[in-house]
């Protein structure tokens, strides 16, 4: 009995694990009306940092305080989600991240939030990861004419958005030969840090065909994913997919030299499991990095029905923790 049970159990579990994980964007319901706040900035809209090999221009937009100091401005650079496959950078003024962009231009920050290319069966997500070093080095070339302080950049980012957030700064040491910024900390939204375990890749070949069979369409999704991160067929190439889904996940990069990490997860969302987080912040413990981790009680996946008393709290917390490892100029 104890081996039927197990077997069950196992089987639940994964089932349950491949459900959690829909792929899409926002489709949890929202219960909560966030009132907007009163932004006030500054905006340099749609500016063009690259062209893409298709001639396709990729754009960036500035969020200044409308009362600056005159003195060059810290940058957090924003990566939006989308299951790396839709969103936009206009998504940093929706929701509680108006919150957190509001409080980070109160305190004197350049906000930078960009598109970059979405993964599809024929782009991977090198294409977006390089994207998101070519903003870097835009933000270099540009600092003098936006008065950008390079000396202190972090970056930020949302679900799909923060798991490439993590990845861009926790293998920054490879970057030497692109002259590129350094990142002093990443700020960490329910983003995914272990793609092989949020995809289940590891599941038994029966329990894989039992999911097909029940739930086609969830499989079906699921693969497609894969096929469009990875570049391989997990059905026909599983052992070809595992090996870059290991390379693209964040949770692999951890060591002593891992920059700070801000992290934030909400105990009910059931599209990026908040194991995840737990992964993560069990490495960055066991490295000895300086992180925060904060379980967001009762919130879904991209807090979408949370108060505004938590948007507010998670906002002035992301901002101290910012602050925290900004050096400001005398």
């Amino acid at each position: 009995m104890n081996v039927k049970y197990s077997i069950l159990l196992v089987v639940s579990l994964i089932i349950l694990s491949f459900l959690s994980y829909q792929l899409s964007l926002e489709t949890i319901n929202s219960n909560v009306s966030l009132p907007k706040p009163a932004l006030n900035y500054n905006l340099h809209r749609d500016i063009i940092y690259k062209n893409t090999p298709e001639n396709i221009p990729l754009k960036l937009d500035i969020y200044q305080p409308k009362k600056s100091t005159g003195k060059k401005l810290p940058v957090v650079i924003y990566i939006h989600g989308g299951a790396w496959s839709m969103g936009s950078k206009e998504m940093i003024t929706h929701k509680f991240r108006a919150y957190v962009l509001n409080k980070l231009l109160q305190n004197q920050y350049t906000v930078i939030s960009a598109d970059f290319t979405n993964i599809n069966s024929q782009n991977h997500l090198d294409r977006s990861l390089q994207d998101i070093k070519d903003v870097l080095k835009w933000v270099t070339n540009k600092s003098e004419v936006y008065n950008l302080d390079t000396e202190n950049i972090g970056i930020w980012g949302g679900s799909s958005g923060a798991h490439l957030a993590m990845l861009t700064a926790y293998t920054q040491n490879n970057n030497s030969l692109q002259n590129l910024p350094l990142l002093h900390y990443a700020i960490d939204f329910y983003g995914p840090t272990d793609l092989n375990e949020l995809f289940r890749t590891d599941a038994h070949p029966v329990i894989q065909k039992w999911f097909k069979f029940y739930y086609p369409k969830t499989y079906k999704t699921r693969n497609k994913k894969i096929l469009e991160l990875t570049g391989f067929d997990v059905e026909k190439q599983k052992y070809e997919a595992i090996k870059p889904l290991r390379k693209l996940s964040p949770a692999n990069y951890v060591t002593e030299n891992t920059v700070p990490t801000l992290i934030f997860h909400g105990n009910q969302d059931d599209v990026v499991d908040v194991r995840q987080s737990e992964h993560l912040v069990e490495k960055l413990q066991n490295h000895k990095i300086n992180h925060q981790y904060f379980v967001v009680h009762n919130a879904n996946h991209t807090f979408n029905n949370i108060s505004s008393d938590d948007a507010n709290d998670i906002a002035q917390k992301t901002v101290n923790f910012i602050k925290h490892y900004t050096k400001r100029q005398k």
